[in-house]
């Protein structure tokens, strides 16, 4: 593990110093034993299904097949005969309709993608645009929350909302591999790096083609979709637009706003004309411009500007979406039913692992408000549950009141959680 972080460190400041250096020798990293056993120590803690050739993650591990898996994945990185596996596509609900196609790729090839992205990711983030947060160490969405909230203090008015139409399936081969040139030139590794691009797709009974996009799913995707979008993020701050338009970018993957401080439209456009010269379509239905009174959401986020209840000035408010909201609320009543065949202690436990990462998630947030209508949901879902339980009619609430939930174990999200941070927004 040490000497995996002390590479990593290597190849980031190498990169970091140097912005025109470029990597001759990475192959052989691949397949240092230390690197694949940390890969498939990440593989292993995301779980996940199996790919097309049906082994689990659970079945190699209860066989005792850890070692030889890793020792023939580094014989066959070394001798160069490793081949990619069609990833398996299922095809995921959207919450607003439609699907989502998702590849699941077999665990060995998880191991060796992430053995790839260990060792690629420090080089590429090095160059990475401070205004990406999506997928990148020690950036996440409450980072980028906190940075957006700060940012719309600086006399924005609105934002644009912008939604890259399919954009995993859409990204050109041609140009990524071109991006990626840019740093890596050993051979042996870009042609895995190609090989992770085109694998099939089986789907249906049938092996589909990849000619275009990278799979959805993969470990080593969102590191690609980075890459390729980091361009985007060089050339709209090359160009000074943040100066000239009035308009800062801010980036989570392919989720996008430009906050703006002047004609929105002007900004769109030029963020359009980037996005065609890269061979990618924004939206036109799901692209819009808004008003920061009318309120936005962004990564399961609310931001609206209001007055100030107790000053009548001004402020930018966070709040939990709204979807957000309901989402956590479908996925209680999932496991909650009156007749869950659950034990109360099991039912406390699940509640409690679900609801914490939420509140946890928005504890820098404005969730008073949110956080005390959660309550009352969990609450009443508890108590309507050990009023059946206990043959008992009516909702329960003389028998079981908050006091005793609580007394149970049940979550109580309250002003504890609620922890206001504060981080300045990267530089225009």
């Amino acid at each position: 593990m040490n000497k995996v972080r002390q590479l990593q460190r290597s190849l980031y400041r190498k990169a970091k110093q140097d912005k025109e250096v470029k990597f001759y020798s990475l192959y052989d990293k691949l397949w240092r034993e230390d690197v694949l056993w940390e890969a498939w120590r990440h593989v292993k803690a995301n779980r996940g299904a199996p790919g097309v050739d049906g082994a689990s993650i659970e079945a190699i591990v209860s066989s005792g097949q850890e070692g030889e898996m890793i020792s023939r994945l580094g014989e066959q990185l070394r001798t160069k005969t490793y081949r990619f596996d069609p990833v398996r596509r299922v095809d995921i609900p959207k919450p607003k309709g439609g699907s989502r196609p998702l590849g699941i790729a077999t665990v060995e090839d998880r191991v060796v993608q992430t053995a790839m992205k260990l060792v690629l990711e420090p080089i590429f983030e090095a160059d990475f645009h401070d205004c990406s947060y999506g997928y990148r160490p020690k950036r996440d969405a409450k980072r980028a929350s906190i940075a957006i909230r700060e940012d719309l203090y600086r006399r924005a008015w609105g934002v644009v909302e912008i939604d890259f139409q399919s954009y995993f399936t859409t990204i050109p081969h041609d140009k990524l591999i071109k991006l990626i040139r840019q740093r890596v030139v050993d051979g042996s590794m870009l042609c895995l790096i190609k090989q992770s691009l085109t694998v099939g797709v089986a789907y249906q009974g049938r092996i589909e083609p990849t000619r275009i996009g990278v799979p959805q799913g993969s470990p080593i995707s969102p590191l690609y979709s980075n890459i390729y979008l980091n361009l985007l993020d060089q050339v709209w701050h090359e160009r000074g637009y943040p100066e000239k338009l009035g308009a800062t970018l801010h980036r989570y993957a392919d989720d996008a706003i430009l906050v703006c401080r002047r004609d929105a439209r002007q900004a769109l456009e030029a963020f359009e004309a980037i996005a065609r010269r890269m061979d990618l379509v924004v939206h036109p239905d799901k692209t819009r411009i808004t008003k920061l009174t009318e309120g936005f959401d962004f990564l399961g986020f609310q931001f609206v500007k209001r007055r100030s209840p107790t000053s009548g000035k001004y402020s930018i408010y966070l709040f939990p979406s709204k979807a957000s909201q309901r989402n956590l609320r479908r996925r209680i009543k999932y496991f909650t039913k009156r007749r869950a065949p659950i034990s109360p202690d099991a039912f406390v436990s699940r509640v409690n692992q679900t609801v914490r990462g939420w509140a946890n998630y928005y504890r820098h947030t404005n969730a008073s408000e949110a956080f005390r209508s959660m309550q009352r949901f969990i609450n009443t879902r508890f108590r309507r549950y050990l009023t059946y339980r206990s043959k008992g009619r009516g909702f329960g609430w003389k028998r079981y009141p908050n006091k005793s939930l609580y007394a149970r174990g049940i979550i109580y999200i309250g002003s504890r959680y609620i922890r206001y941070e504060k981080a300045p927004v990267h530089a225009l």
